[in-house]
């Protein structure tokens, strides 16, 4: 059956999860495109997949629900869509464990969210803590950067006085263009890598608690990176 009104209650449904609050009171999200909703069948939760008319055919085990393309382009978030989506169920807090964590504090771009989650699954960083103010991971924008990370890693909310439990067992090290040459940076111990906010950077909070800063040092006249580009050359040489 193909679906053409927007009386439908599974239109209405997908219609409301663009909404952030509506997310988190489901705890569901909306995935486009083809790579994607097969990423997360193999490695998500998926809830049900949804198709444009053109691909009514696609062949799968889930529930799958077909609109119009009239219908599905109402639907999407993108100028070129490929007909493909779906509802994903958000995953459960796990317990941190790995030796090395990344620490989220304030990343307001999606993009930027989005390419430090793909990169901290390609250096080893399989848990991530977001703090107070930092964007949605379910933002459209942050599932695309992410190309399918987001489906493989543990993300955890945590405020500040739950840090300060961490680090019994965690060194704290944090990204500043203050810090040492992180070429020369070496240590053995756990640790939590620091990544603050595009334009101001760290919060007090945070700088409070941090037991080691450290810079990536540039020629030319550069004096800042992209916190995504910086996130991933300093998480590259810690693993």
């Amino acid at each position: 059956m193909i679906i053409t009104s927007s009386d439908n209650q599974k239109y209405k449904y997908i219609s409301k999860l663009k909404s952030k609050k509506f997310r988190d009171k489901e705890n569901s999200f909306i995935i486009e495109s083809k790579k994607l909703v097969e990423e997360a069948i193999s490695s998500a939760d998926v809830d049900f997949i949804f198709l444009s008319e053109d691909n009514k055919d696609y062949e799968s085990n889930l529930e799958k629900i077909v609109f119009s393309n009239n219908l599905f382009n109402k639907l999407t978030n993108l100028v070129n869509p490929d007909g493909f989506a779906a509802v994903v169920k958000k995953p459960r807090q796990k317990d941190i464990k790995s030796k090395k964590v990344l620490m989220l504090d304030q990343i307001n771009d999606p993009g930027n969210m989005g390419t430090i989650i793909r990169s901290a699954e390609a250096f080893g960083f399989s848990d991530i803590i977001l703090l107070a103010n930092t964007c949605d991971i379910y933002n459209e924008k942050t599932l695309r950067a992410s190309m399918g990370s987001i489906f493989r890693l543990n993300f955890v909310y945590k405020n500040i006085d739950e840090i300060k439990s961490l680090k019994e067992k965690y060194k704290i090290v944090s990204a500043d263009m203050s810090g040492y040459d992180i070429n020369e940076f070496k240590s053995d111990e756990d640790l939590i890598l620091a990544i603050g906010n595009e334009a101001n950077g760290l919060s007090d909070e945070v700088r409070n608690l941090t037991d080691i800063f450290v810079k990536i040092p540039m020629q030319g006249k550069i004096e800042s990176l992209n916190a995504a580009i910086a996130a991933s050359i300093i998480m590259n040489k810690l693993s």
